[in-house]
C-alpha cells in the first residue's frame, strides 16, 4: 500500500509539474538566488578602499531588500592582499568554479583587473569592475563580459591637466605610486598638461609600501610651479602629511587625484590637507538629493562618511540591479543579460552615469578643493567636467593610435 501511495503522489507532482511547465511558469532554476562574486582586498596599502568599496556595495544591496528583477540576490565576499592579482585570481576561480556565481564585482587594484581578464573571457563570465581604473580593459582590451562602474585610470586626469594649465601654472612635477595605475592616472595628467603648453619638468615613482617619502620629497625641483600627484589608500595619508611637515606646503601647490584626499582619510590628514586641489567624479560635498540620501544611509550603517570607493561599490550594485530588472531576473540568459548592462542609465550620487560603447563610464569629472565647513574638511566643488568619457577630447580612434601611458612612464621630461 504504501509503495501505491509514494507512486501515485510522484505521479501527481510530475504531472503538476508538466502543468507548470505548459502554462510558463518558471523553471525551479529561475527560483535559485542570483550569486555574485565580489572580490576585494582587506590587507595592505588599499585595505581602507578594499573595505569602503565592499560596503557601498552591500549597502545597496541591503536597501533593495536583496533583490532584483524578482530573484533575491546572494553576495558572496572573498578578500586578499594588495597589490597580490595571482591571488585574486585564485579566489574568483573559487567563486566561479566551486561557488557557481552568476556574475563578479568589486575588483579593486588595476593589476587584478589585467590578472582576471582572460579568465572571465574563457568563462563568459559578466564582470563589474568598481574601482580599479585599467584603462586598456575598456580600451584596446575591452571585451564583452567586462563592464566598468568606478572610471578608466585617466579620465579625471585629463580635466586636471588642462585646469592646471588653465591657473598658470607652466613646469610641474609628477610623482606618482609605482605601478599601473600610477602610471596611467599621472599619464592623463601629463598629456592634456603638455598639450595645452605645459612643461613637465622632473618625474617621480615610488614604491606602492613606501612609509618614508623623505628622499622624494627632498627631490623635489623647487622652481615647480605645481606638483601633481596619484597617491590612495595609505599612501595618500603619509605622502600629504609628509608633504607638509617637509615644509613643502605653501611653497608649491599640491594637485592630484580625488583619491589623495578621500573623505575616510582627510580627517587623519586634518590641516595638511587644506587647499589641495583634486579631481574626480564624486565628492561628498555634491548638493544632489541623492547624493544627499546616499551619505546619510552609508553614515547611519557603518558608522563613518562615504568616499568615493563606497560610492563606486553603490554604482555597481545599481548597475547589476538595472540589468536584472530589465531580463526579469533571468540572469541564465547571459547576451540578454550583457545587453542590459550595456544600457544601464543611472541616476548616481556622483550624476548619471552612462556607458561608452567600449563599457566604460561617462560622467561628470569635478574640481574640488579640499576648504573647512563648519569646522570639516570636505572636498568643496569648484569646476565641473560635463560628460567626460574616457577618450577625452580626441576620437576613439585618435586615442587609441597614441602611446600608453605605461609606454610613456620615464618620458615626459623634455
Amino acid at each position: 500500500m504504501g509503495r501505491v501511495m509514494k507512486h501515485r503522489s510522484a505521479t501527481v507532482a510530475l504531472l503538476l509539474l508538466g502543468f507548470a511547465m505548459l502554462l510558463g511558469a518558471p523553471a525551479v532554476q529561475a527560483q535559485e538566488p542570483v550569486r555574485i562574486g565580489f572580490l576585494t582586498v582587506d590587507q595592505g596599502t588599499f585595505a581602507q578602499p578594499g573595505l569602503d568599496m565592499r560596503d557601498g556595495f552591500q549597502l545597496y544591496w541591503s536597501q533593495m531588500g536583496s533583490k532584483a528583477g524578482g530573484r533575491a540576490v546572494e553576495v558572496l565576499v572573498e578578500a586578499g592582499n594588495t597589490n597580490k592579482p595571482d591571488e585574486q585570481l585564485t579566489k574568483a576561480r573559487k567563486l566561479v568554479e566551486r561557488d557557481r556565481v552568476h556574475m563578479l564585482g568589486g575588483i579593486l587594484e588595476t593589476p587584478t583587473a589585467y590578472a582576471l581578464r582572460s579568465y572571465v573571457i574563457e568563462k563568459k563570465m559578466p564582470s563589474v569592475i568598481m574601482t580599479a581604473g585599467a584603462d586598456d580593459i575598456t580600451q584596446r582590451l575591452r571585451n564583452k563580459y567586462m563592464f566598468r562602474a568606478c572610471f578608466a585610470n585617466s579620465d579625471s586626469s585629463h580635466p586636471l591637466g588642462e585646469w592646471a594649465y588653465k591657473q598658470g601654472y607652466r613646469k610641474a612635477v609628477i610623482v606618482a605610486m609605482d605601478f599601473g595605475a600610477g602610471y596611467e592616472q599621472i599619464g592623463g595628467f601629463a598629456r592634456t598638461f603638455t598639450e595645452a603648453g605645459g612643461r613637465i619638468i622632473q618625474e617621480l615613482y615610488t614604491p606602492i609600501e613606501t612609509a618614508d617619502y623623505a628622499p622624494y620629497l627632498s627631490s623635489i625641483k623647487r622652481d615647480a610651479d605645481v606638483v601633481a600627484v596619484f597617491y590612495a589608500g595609505a599612501g595618500s595619508l603619509r605622502f600629504v602629511n609628509q608633504y607638509a611637515e617637509f615644509g613643502l606646503k605653501g611653497k608649491i601647490p599640491l594637485i592630484g587625484k580625488g583619491y589623495l584626499v578621500d573623505e575616510v582619510i582627510l580627517p587623519k590628514q586634518g590641516d595638511n590637507a587644506l587647499g589641495i586641489i583634486t579631481s574626480l567624479h564624486w565628492s561628498g560635498a555634491l548638493d544632489t538629493p541623492v547624493n544627499k540620501r546616499f551619505l546619510e544611509a552609508f553614515a547611519a550603517r557603518f558608522k563613518r562618511p562615504a568616499n568615493n570607493y563606497s560610492e563606486q561599490g553603490y554604482v555597481g550594485a545599481q548597475m547589476m540591479a538595472q540589468a536584472l530588472e530589465a531580463v526579469k531576473g533571468n540572469v541564465e540568459n547571459l547576451d540578454a543579460f550583457l545587453a542590459a548592462l550595456e544600457k544601464v542609465d543611472i541616476d548616481a550620487p556622483r550624476g548619471k552615469v552612462k556607458l561608452d560603447a567600449f563599457h566604460n563610464p561617462i560622467h561628470n569629472i569635478y574640481i574640488r578643493k579640499v576648504e573647512k565647513k563648519d569646522g570639516v574638511l570636505q572636498n568643496t566643488v569648484i569646476g565641473t567636467y560635463p560628460n567626460v568619457n574616457q577618450f577625452w577630447k580626441w576620437t576613439p580612434e585618435a586615442y587609441l593610435a597614441m602611446p600608453t601611458y605605461a609606454d610613456l612612464k620615464g618620458k615626459w621630461v623634455k
